[in-house]
């Protein structure tokens, strides 16, 4: 046993530093000319056909030394493929019924007045695609993948109306535990990406979590929504006066019974003339 640790734990290890150095690298726009004399602009103009040459190979040895691999399949990622590969690009269950102001969610939520959509990109069932791509997020530290999800998903809504009138993006924190454990908010990441397609702030002091602590994996649709009462509340210092009239577009990864976004919107609703917009990368169930 300890001689199979030994040998296999520094070649996890390795990996995992691996991984993460890629990540790191995907974050920066890798410049096609690494070199300074390259980058000059003198050179690239008498010289081009080198200086892409140079550009290849660069990405190439990249590519070589720290291998990215599709969030939704495992594969390893061409050089052309940014996060997800074209086969499983293809294979996300897009949400094609774009009724954002006329569907289930805002029929269930028409005691609350604030809300003039609901809306998520695709679709969420345990063996899908996009099940699959969000795991890699949460679960496998892809934060680069979760600012790639939110870029798409404004990409492919742009026009669909979802967004129209929004003033600002406010994903949904999580339970300071859990935030602590996974070192991130995959809804901030993915809030971060759409920000930059949409040129919306994202508001991260807007909302505290106060309650809702418990995991609601095995929780059934009314324990979910007993579970979630109360658990959002105006962060300290926030003057909801100040905030009145404005347009939220809330942003969580999935949206399954609704119960966590519905207390969120409940929380806001403190802010006078406040409308919301509900958005999850994914949701179960919208029939």
């Amino acid at each position: 046993m300890f001689l199979f640790a030994a040998k296999v734990l520094p070649l996890y290890s390795y990996s995992v530093s691996a991984r993460a150095v890629a990540q790191t690298l995907s974050r920066f726009p890798l410049t096609p000319y690494p070199l300074r004399c390259i980058s000059h602009s003198r050179f690239r103009a008498n010289n081009p056909v080198i200086a892409m040459s140079f550009a290849r190979l660069y990405h190439s040895t990249i590519d070589l030394l720290f291998p990215l691999t599709c969030g939704g399949c495992g594969c390893r990622l061409a050089l052309d493929e940014d996060q997800v590969c074209a086969e499983c690009l293809l294979k996300l269950p897009l949400e094609i019924n774009r009724s954002w102001q006329h569907n289930r969610r805002i029929a269930e939520w028409s005691d609350h007045d604030g809300v003039v959509g609901v809306g998520a990109f695709t679709r969420y069932t345990h063996d899908a695609i996009s099940a699959h791509i969000i795991h890699s997020l949460k679960y496998y530290r892809r934060t680069a993948l979760g600012q790639w999800m939110g870029r798409l998903a404004a990409q492919q809504l742009r026009a669909s109306g979802l967004f129209d009138g929004v003033d600002a993006i406010v994903p949904l924190p999580l339970a300071p535990r859990r935030h602590r454990r996974r070192g991130f908010n995959q809804s901030v990441l993915i809030a971060q990406g759409m920000a930059a397609e949409l040129g919306l702030p994202v508001l991260t002091g807007l909302l505290r979590r106060t309650g809702g602590f418990e995991s609601q994996t095995r929780f059934t649709y009314h324990q979910r929504l007993e579970n979630m009462k109360g658990a959002f509340a105006l962060a300290d210092g926030v003057d909801p006066i100040a905030m009145s009239g404005r347009h939220f577009l809330l942003v969580d990864d999935v949206i399954t019974t609704g119960a966590t976004m519905l207390s969120a919107i409940t929380a806001l609703e403190q802010i006078p003339a406040a409308r919301f917009t509900a958005f999850g990368w994914a949701w179960v169930n919208t029939a």
